[in-house]
């Protein structure tokens, strides 16, 4: 047990020292409120990132060294606190958790998508970021990923042999998500996708 606690405590001075979490102000809340008010703009949101033009990785795309994709939303709870918001679908056991962090001095959300409680997809959303920053940013991610700097991430996704993908929306707002395509709930938003459009 006490092996475990260091551990959860190196994790939290590690992620501390590059994020911390500040203080959300009440349109953080109601905006997050919003956009996951219903499950349509969840399921249009996560399906319509899998028709992008698909640019692979030969390295995985990771986000953590300690946690990723299938971490238990409990765990996520005890290393990041209570969430500012949460939103959650029942029939399709889907829950987002809502933080707001602070990155290098700007003010980000932090979602974290969950599906039979295991995460499935982060989502990192600058609240203001200017275009030379924003390009900075993709730059170091295109990097990371041995990729060119001269992809056009606005309609492609990056993804690995692993079936990971990492999507960067550079339109009004600036946000990068990490996805996991194999997750059981790319099924369920592409069928209800068919049950609207039916």
């Amino acid at each position: 047990m006490g092996r475990i606690n260091n551990q959860i405590t190196d994790f939290i001075n590690h992620w501390f020292g590059k994020i911390r979490l500040v203080k959300p102000k009440a349109e953080d809340h109601n905006e997050f409120v919003a956009r996951y008010k219903r499950f349509d703009q969840f399921a249009y949101q996560w399906n319509k990132s899998f028709e992008r033009q698909a640019i692979m990785s030969e390295k995985e795309i990771t986000f953590s060294q300690y946690f990723g994709f299938g971490s238990n939303i409990d765990f996520i709870k005890r290393l990041l606190g209570q969430p500012m918001a949460a939103f959650g679908h029942p029939e399709s056991n889907i829950s987002v958790l809502l933080y707001t962090i602070s990155v290098n001095g700007h003010k980000v959300q932090f979602e974290l998508h969950f599906h039979d409680n295991k995460l499935f997809s982060i989502c990192y959303t600058y609240r203001s970021i200017n275009e030379e920053t924003r390009r900075s940013i993709i730059q170091s991610l295109l990097a990371k990923q041995g990729l060119s700097g001269s992809i056009n991430m606005q309609d492609s996704i990056i993804t690995d042999s692993y079936g990971n993908g990492l999507l960067i929306n550079n339109k009004q707002s600036f946000s990068i998500s990490y996805l996991s395509p194999q997750s059981q709930v790319k099924h369920i938003t592409q069928k209800w996708s068919e049950m609207r459009v039916g």
